[in-house]
């Protein structure tokens, strides 16, 4: 195999706040120059949103931000993308962009048939939030359990009394996604002491994890709603998980159960929700999700009793986005290397959901 010797240019979108100099050491050792460019292109919310479902409309289209010299050059040049957005109607501006790493998990945002059209190579960010993830739901389910809200609520009244609350240990985990999150809140529900079971898609009957105590398949769901305790969601946003957590999938857990979302707002029904936790069948649901985001002052989410919201923010920036360089300054060595790169997209099979 020949050894590529040619610079290549690698633009970085987002994050703008990039150690340069420990990309360029991790690099040090390719045969070829790496050209780092730091050029910022970030989306609206709405626009990005609004891409998951084209066409989109001009005036969605005009709230992208105008690419400045800097920008357009690195656009001409770039061979590989780090990017939270990518621009559909400016891809022509990209005559040499052959692979895209996405800084999310979630790949909504971006139209995999056209990157399967152009030989465009994706690559996803899962796995990198996985760590802080998992200590954001064991930390809210801490507060729910051990009632934190009600001593908060007795200092606040200067009422000296034992508000209550129940133990994490020896109650069942039920997580729906063994992927990178969930494999992570297994092991932490392990220390916490819990029975812990998941299913998989890829799983088959018979299969076993060392990760949780019965690892089940896709068909496994009912199981894990109606065995546990504790039902965290780490599923991708797929045609197939649209509303998986419908009202008889609620009926279906146990009395007084928790539900924790960490995947998209898309797989739960969120009236059903309301209406489970009004009838206190669910003792409380933790949503770093919603359907809509930002949600809506006048959405009935944030009156629905015993409802822990937090807007999708699971994962500190910072400990993050120094995850997601490790992984793309390791993809950029593969990249060069001619190697397999981690995370990497099947376009074959068009789902715009992997994720997680």
């Amino acid at each position: 195999m020949t050894l590529r010797t040619k610079p290549l240019v690698v633009g970085v979108h987002h994050p703008t706040v990039v150690d340069t100099e420990k990309l360029a050491s991790a690099w040090a050792s390719l045969p070829c120059p790496v050209d780092l460019r730091v050029v910022p292109y970030k989306e609206k919310v709405k626009l990005r949103r609004a891409r998951q479902v084209p066409p989109v409309s001009d005036d969605l289209l005009a709230l992208a931000p105008t690419p400045d010299d800097a920008l357009r050059a690195a656009w001409r040049e770039a061979e590989a993308l780090l990017t939270m957005d990518l621009p559909l109607e400016r891809l022509d501006e990209m005559p040499r962009l052959a692979w895209v790493q996405s800084y999310s998990a979630g790949l909504e945002q971006f139209s995999l048939g056209t990157l399967a059209e152009r030989g465009i190579a994706l690559t996803n960010a899962a796995g990198a939030g996985a760590p802080a993830i998992a200590e954001f739901v064991f930390g809210r389910l801490v507060e729910v359990f051990r009632n934190l809200r009600g001593i908060e609520a007795m200092q606040r009244a200067r009422d000296f009394h034992r508000p209550g609350g129940r133990t994490l240990s020896g109650r069942t985990l039920g997580i729906v996604g063994l992927g990178a999150i969930g494999s992570e809140i297994a092991r932490l529900g392990r220390v916490f002491g819990m029975r812990t079971l998941a299913n998989k898609r890829s799983a088959q009957t018979g299969d076993v994890s060392p990760l949780v105590d019965r690892l089940l398949g896709p068909d496994g769901l009912s199981e894990i709603l109606s065995e546990s305790d504790v039902v965290v969601l780490c599923a991708p946003a797929t045609t197939e998980t649209a509303d998986l957590i419908d009202a008889e999938a609620l009926s279906r857990m146990r009395q007084g159960a928790v539900l924790v979302n960490v995947a998209r707002g898309g797989l739960v029904d969120e009236v059903a929700l309301i209406q489970s936790l009004q009838s206190e069948h669910l003792s409380a649901a933790i949503l770093d999700v919603t359907r809509t985001e930002p949600l809506p002052k006048s959405d009935p989410l944030w009156d629905a009793p015993n409802v822990y919201l937090s807007p999708h923010s699971s994962i500190p920036p910072d400990a993050y986005d120094a995850r997601l360089l490790d992984l793309f300054a390791e993809n950029v060595r593969r990249y060069v290397l001619g190697e397999a790169l981690v995370n990497q997209i099947d376009l074959s099979v068009i789902d715009s959901s992997i994720g997680n």
